[in-house]
């Protein structure tokens, strides 16, 4: 994901670039653009954490490297949003890149795989990793 400003937060931690499979989305913010700007913004925050081939005593996969992951995404067109609400986990968030006319390269077309709650689609010129910070997991939470 070279084309993702700030990938290295993200990849120096997983040691990849995650899919996002069973993360969580837990806030989004749009923002129209200012004339002068490259268009409408979307900001999402995701819980994401990698799932582990090991079982633990209770016969869950071990998950590590949990992480609230902030995405930028400027320049938004076609915009698909639905379902948002108390719990939007997510199948997989995934990056397309698009070259037309319109979206010179680098662009890419997003799609949130929902699997419960969030979904979508849109279109932006450009993706940022604006921050990769510890998740802090309650004691009585189960992922």
């Amino acid at each position: 994901m070279a084309e993702i400003n700030g990938a290295e937060l993200l990849t120096s931690i997983f040691g990849y670039w995650p899919d996002f499979h069973d993360a969580e989305i837990t806030r989004l913010c749009l923002e129209r653009a200012h004339p002068y700007e490259r268009g409408p913004t979307l900001e999402i925050d995701v819980h994401a954490f990698e799932i582990t081939p090991e079982v633990d005593k209770r016969g869950h996969y071990v998950l590590r490297h949990h992480v609230l992951v902030t995405l930028r995404f400027e320049g938004v067109q076609e915009l698909v949003l639905e379902d948002f609400n108390n719990q939007n986990a997510i199948s997989g968030l995934i990056f397309a890149p698009i070259d037309t006319p319109a979206f010179p390269d680098p662009a890419f077309q997003v799609s949130i795989d929902g699997a419960h709650g969030l979904t979508g689609g849109f279109r932006c010129r450009e993706v940022t990793v604006i921050a990769v910070r510890p998740w802090e997991i309650s004691p009585t939470a189960s992922a």
